[in-house]
This record gives C-alpha cells, sequence and structure tokens, in this order.
C-alpha cells in the first residue's frame, strides 16, 4: 500500500487540487483504496482536504524543503551555471543526473522555458530529451532510448562523441530545443548533463561553446571538491497511528 500512498501523492505533485475519482483512475487504485489510503496521509499531514478535494500537505512540503541530491554537483556547478546564466536571460539552464531509469533535474537556472515546462528541481525530463541523449551515449555500451532504430541511434552516439553535444529541436516537447554536454566526475566517468533550453530554437547554435565550456568547468570543480563528511544520524519522532497504519498495510500487502 506504500505504493498506492506514493502513486497518489505523485498525482497531487502535479495539479493544486484533485477530487478523489480522478486521483484513483491516475494512480491506477480502487476508488476504495485511494479514499482509505488518502485518510491515512491527511491524518500525517502529508496531504490536506477540503470540500472532497485534496491537495499536497505541509509536511510534504517540509519534507521536500530538505532534499537536496547530489549536493556536490550542485556544489561544482553553481558558478559555472550563474556565468552561463549572464549570457542570455531567456534560456532555462539544468543540471540532471540519471537515476532509476529516469533523468532527474537535480539543479539549474529557470527562464522562459518555465511557461512551458517546468525545468526545477525533482522535475522528470521526457524520453529524448538532450540530456538523456548525452548520458546515454556515454556508456561503453550506449544503451539505445526509446523510438531510436539501432543504425540511427549508432550514427547518433558517433556524432554526440564527436561533438561532445546532444541536440534536441523539438522532438521530445513541442516549441522546446535544447542543447546538452557531458558532466565527468574525476575518474572520467559522464555521472551528469548541463543543458540549456531554450523557445525559440535560433538561440541554441550560438550557446553551443559556452554549455561545452560550463560542463568542463562543472567537471573540473568536481574533481576538486573534497569527499563530505558522513552526516550524524538524527533520532527522529516516533511514528504516529497513521504511519503505523501504513506501514502495517504495506507489509500485509508482501
Amino acid at each position: 500500500m506504500l505504493e498506492g500512498a506514493f502513486a497518489l501523492m505523485e498525482v497531487l505533485a502535479h495539479d493544486d487540487e484533485v477530487g478523489l475519482t480522478r486521483l484513483a483512475s491516475d494512480a491506477a487504485l480502487p476508488k476504495a483504496t485511494a479514499h482509505r489510503l488518502l485518510g491515512q496521509l491527511v491524518a500525517l499531514g502529508a496531504v490536506q482536504s477540503h470540500e472532497g478535494r485534496y491537495r499536497l500537505g505541509p509536511r510534504t512540503f517540509r519534507l521536500g524543503q530538505s532534499w537536496h541530491p547530489a549536493r556536490a554537483l550542485r556544489a561544482a556547478s553553481a558558478r559555472p551555471l550563474r556565468a552561463l546564466a549572464a549570457l542570455n536571460g531567456e534560456v532555462s539552464l539544468s543540471l540532471s543526473v540519471p537515476d532509476a531509469g529516469h533523468i532527474i533535474v537535480v539543479g539549474g537556472m529557470r527562464g522562459e522555458v518555465g511557461e512551458v515546462f517546468p525545468l526545477r528541481s525533482g522535475a522528470v525530463l521526457p524520453p529524448g530529451s538532450a540530456a538523456e541523449l548525452v548520458l546515454a551515449a556515454a556508456g561503453p555500451v550506449p544503451g539505445r532510448p526509446a523510438g531510436w532504430t539501432e543504425a540511427a541511434w549508432a550514427r547518433e552516439v558517433a556524432r554526440i562523441r564527436e561533438r561532445g553535444l546532444a541536440f534536441d529541436y523539438e522532438q521530445c516537447v513541442e516549441s522546446l530545443s535544447c542543447v546538452a554536454a557531458p558532466v565527468h566526475s574525476a575518474s572520467g566517468q559522464v555521472v551528469a548533463a548541463v543543458a540549456v533550453t531554450a523557445l525559440d530554437a535560433k538561440l541554441i547554435p550560438p550557446l553551443c561553446d559556452a554549455v561545452s565550456r560550463a560542463a568542463s568547468v562543472i567537471s573540473g570543480r568536481l574533481a576538486r571538491l573534497p569527499e563530505p563528511a558522513p552526516r550524524p544520524r538524527r533520532a527522529g519522532p516516533a511514528p504516529n497511528r497513521a504511519v503505523k497504519s501504513l506501514a502495517g498495510a504495506a507489509g500485509r500487502g508482501r
């Protein structure tokens, strides 16, 4: 049932308020199950309910604020991304990493693109993005993204490796164009992609060299950062009945 609870919260993350019927449908849950889980989430403060409609609650917001992904990458990229943003205030910048089969944004700077696709931390990039292409092409056996034939992908990998850049011109999101470059760890492994996304495709070619330089600077800064010290463990509050109820439901479901 924990999977069901997270499925409901994922739906709520994309809308301000949602009714029970649509929540159950979008989360692929029976309506009775969705109603029961929502009641438990409301009791936890993770979800709020008002006149039969639901939205994420303050506890979820607090937990989200504590999510600091890829700390070293974010630290290494802060100054290079600011320098890149200074070149053109219309574009959006993103730093993204592969995670469980998805490409997740972990940092960046928003521009006009946010009106079409919000490139905020935690956003999952759509399949076929330039960031996905540049990350997929980096492996010793490049994983072929969906929608590519083997021959076409082999040619694209050769182009990406030759240029050190991947492009997407309105192929994964209509009206958005993007260029991405790989970020390397100290060992030379590609660990992230830095990208520029624009509403106007003509803005992309003039920024290609700057994107490559930003990725190179981030890679160098990442290699020089000290290893983070382990954080001390902190005892949290005792779980209330709603927490125990969700955990118990998950245990019975296995």
